[in-house]
């Protein structure tokens, strides 16, 4: 399905709006097509997998989405099954600053509706002048065809108000290294984020867009056609000297299709949509405590067909309601508590391979994460976060958080 320039602002607007049309998406980064999307994802979800997703992360889970990335490193790990990690990395280092021209370093691992995967930019940049930015990145992987190029250019004023767009061209560099795949269609990627500051409250956003491909892979034997739309919308607000909201709303619309000519795969049609809204409240109690909640809700639509295999339908319909509530003590200058309480609502509907395996109900999970700063100067900290299950007495996987800025 090719795409118009009207299409395409049509459908990141309405993902920008989408409420119940990413876990979810990566708003600070641009996510461009990556082969290994095609082999699916390779693991599964069941009906905690975004419970403890949510509650790995830094909590309250809002009121920084209008910081910009900064030099440092920044993760988490905890384990969500037995055999399973839900991981995130940051890591971004910038040389040369101060001068006219600048090195920077940036290493992601994330996960998407796809998979996992890893970004390893490598770029070199020019100050254009005070406010704007120029970068040229290269995504290095071992195999060369699958190096991507990445443009940036940056603007960002003394006041906080900030914008970057970002073009990438997977595999472009070295994509004539090999025959057994080449693009008929080669795929760019479009990324805008930004944001701007007002009087008491700050609107920050991002949009990518992947546009129509086409990739023929002859060893192989298969075609393979994708496009994709994520954005993300997000505001935070003083309400008063001692209170803060903040409302964040994302949406993903994706369509592929891969036709076989009897090799490995099996044909297939996928559309996927997503959706999030997350609003939530701050306190600042008193001096030595905060109090927070909030709620959220969650929409993941998949629907697989299998025209080659007497028109099968795989699907997973995933709604799920979230309300939590923590406090965060300040125990001294290098320690702080922050327990907190998440009660989910999952309704999942799936069927795969021709069964049906539906399931629903209401999961809790305790979260007692300990905040050990390790520099009063930067005021980078670790973070041990021991869980428990709420709905089942069980151990709900340890965590471990690291924001240390350089």
């Amino acid at each position: 399905m090719r795409c118009n320039g009207l299409r395409v602002a049509a459908v990141c607007g309405v993902c920008a709006l989408m409420m119940a049309a990413e876990l979810a998406a990566d708003w600070r980064e641009a996510e461009p097509f990556r082969r290994g999307a095609i082999e699916g994802r390779q693991f599964d979800y069941n009906t905690e997998s975004f419970l403890h997703r949510f509650t790995f992360e830094p909590g309250p889970a809002l009121g920084q989405g209008g910081r910009p990335a900064r030099d440092g490193i920044f993760g988490t790990a905890g384990s969500s099954r037995s055999d399973e990690l839900y991981t995130r990395q940051d890591v971004q280092v910038t040389a040369g600053s101060d001068g006219p021209v600048h090195f920077r370093y940036r290493y992601r691992r994330y996960e998407d509706f796809d998979g996992r995967y890893d970004r390893n930019l490598v770029g070199v940049g020019a100050r254009l002048n005070e406010q704007w930015l120029a970068t040229l990145y290269g995504d290095v992987e071992g195999a060369k065809e699958n190096i991507d190029v990445q443009t940036e250019l940056a603007w960002a004023d003394n006041a906080g108000n900030r914008f970057r767009a970002a073009l990438v061209a997977p595999d472009v560099a070295f994509d004539g290294k090999q025959d057994n795949a080449v693009y008929e269609r080669q795929p760019y990627t479009y990324y805008l984020e930004g944001a701007r500051r007002f009087e008491g409250a700050t609107v920050y956003g991002f949009t990518n867009y992947n546009d129509y491909l086409r990739l023929r892979d002859n060893e192989r034997d298969f075609t393979y056609r994708y496009d994709q739309a994520r954005a993300g919308l997000g505001v935070d607000v003083s309400l008063s000297d001692r209170l803060e909201g903040s409302l964040e709303a994302e949406g993903l619309y994706t369509t592929r299709r891969l036709d076989d000519r009897d090799g490995e795969f099996e044909d297939s049609r996928l559309r996927r949509r997503h959706g999030q809204i997350t609003a939530e409240l701050r306190h600042d109690y008193r001096a030595d405590l905060d109090l927070w909640g909030g709620a959220r809700y969650f929409r993941l639509s998949e629907r697989d067909r299998r025209p080659a295999d007497d028109d099968r339908l795989d699907r997973q319909e995933r709604i799920e309601r979230m309300v939590y509530a923590g406090v965060t003590w300040h125990l001294s200058d290098n320690l702080r508590f922050a327990p907190g309480v998440f009660i989910n609502q999952a309704d999942v509907r799936e069927r795969e391979d021709g069964e049906d395996d539906d399931e629903d109900g209401l999961y809790g999970k305790l979260t007692l994460p300990l905040q050990i700063t390790v520099d009063g100067n930067t005021g980078g900290y670790v973070t041990l976060n021991p869980t428990a299950r709420l709905h089942r007495a069980a151990f709900g996987g340890g965590n471990i958080q690291v924001d240390l800025p350089f």
